[in-house]
């Protein structure tokens, strides 16, 4: 049974990685970092979509100019130095070991209004794509948001297999159709239909942080309200614990590639995959 903590300090970070890989939701309330990062990310946004009101920056210009814009604005996001400094802020703040965390990079998320609004994600599991069962994600929303226009998890799925196309799916064979303007799942689908009925909608405020498993079913909330979501994410894995095989279990992960090349170590940059071989050869 997935529990949802809501904690108003820091855990120690063999605690959280326990009830992570449990398949629990944890909800850090008002982080003060993050409150830090929200109005950082909150002007980036103002700026990049010329607008003093980026919820509702959809509605002052043509849809493909708002997509075109929020493209850029996640493209800036990614390199910002400061929002990566006041994300690491965050997690150190909840008491996450730095030293022995690696992780892939800073997203931002706009979520238009419509069902066919950019931003969209059905449900899907981080893990039938990365195959890194160590892996534990990060999101926050910048601005208000409602159940209309939040994330859902499906936790009778944690331990119950979904059909999926994970089997199938390659992250370069994506970037190429992309690059070649094909349509192209970003990440894998299920296979069979999935039953909304006893789905969780999490509601943050700005300044709450959300602690979840990438092998948790989830997905985006479709956009019933006029207002688009604005949000966060990150993904982290701990070293020690892929290294030893520790994470969350497969129910139902097919992915043919392990995707230890998206992540790196925060201190230095270290690939994952060198720093797994290097404890590989330690204990041979």
């Amino acid at each position: 049974m997935t529990a949802v903590h809501l904690l108003t300090g820091g855990l120690e970070d063999r605690q959280r990685r326990a009830l992570v890989y449990n398949g629990d939701l944890l909800v850090f309330r008002g982080v003060a970092p993050l409150r830090e990062l929200c109005e950082h990310t909150a002007a980036l946004a103002r700026d990049e979509l010329r607008t003093r009101d980026p919820v509702h920056a959809h509605t002052e210009m043509a849809a493909d100019d708002h997509a075109a814009a929020v493209g850029r604005l996640q493209v800036r996001y990614r390199a910002d130095a400061e929002a990566r400094r006041l994300l690491f802020a965050t997690l150190e703040h909840v008491g996450v070991e730095l030293s022995r965390t690696a992780w892939d990079w800073l997203h931002v998320r706009v979520v238009a209004p419509g069902s066919d609004g950019i931003g969209q994600l059905g449900w899907h599991r981080d893990t039938w794509s990365s195959n890194v069962y160590a892996q534990t994600n990060w999101w926050a929303p910048v601005f208000p948001i409602a159940a209309e226009r939040s994330l859902a998890f499906h936790p009778v799925h944690w331990r119950r297999p979904v059909r999926n196309t994970s089997v199938g799916w390659d992250l370069e064979e994506v970037r190429a159709g992309r690059r070649a303007g094909r349509p192209v799942a970003l990440v894998p689908k299920p296979d069979e239909p999935v039953d909304a009925a006893g789905e969780i909608r999490i509601v943050l405020d700005p300044g709450d942080l959300l602690c979840f498993s990438g092998a948790h079913l989830h997905a985006t909330v479709p956009n019933a309200t006029a207002m688009s979501r604005v949000s966060i994410e990150a993904r982290t894995v701990d070293i020690d614990d892929e290294a030893a095989g520790q994470g969350a279990p497969n129910t139902d992960g097919e992915a043919p590639h392990v995707a230890h090349t998206w992540f790196r170590r925060v201190h230095d940059r270290a690939p994952l995959p060198d720093l797994l071989r290097a404890r590989s050869d330690l204990s041979s």
